[in-house]
């Protein structure tokens, strides 16, 4: 069985920090349905607002 490979991804939602609400990444959904975050410095952070505006 072959899986398809990430080639396409759009920005579906903002990530902003809970305290702050500061835009800290973006969510990114792939043309194979997964979603990754993708962080502006590259810290992960746990406390945090997903923006589907």
């Amino acid at each position: 069985m072959m899986r398809k490979r990430k080639i396409e991804g759009k920005a579906v939602a903002r990530i902003l920090d809970a305290k702050t609400r500061d835009i800290i990444g973006y969510l990114y959904e792939w043309n194979t349905g997964a979603r990754t975050p993708k962080w502006k410095d590259d810290i992960v952070r746990e406390d945090v607002i997903y923006d589907y505006d």
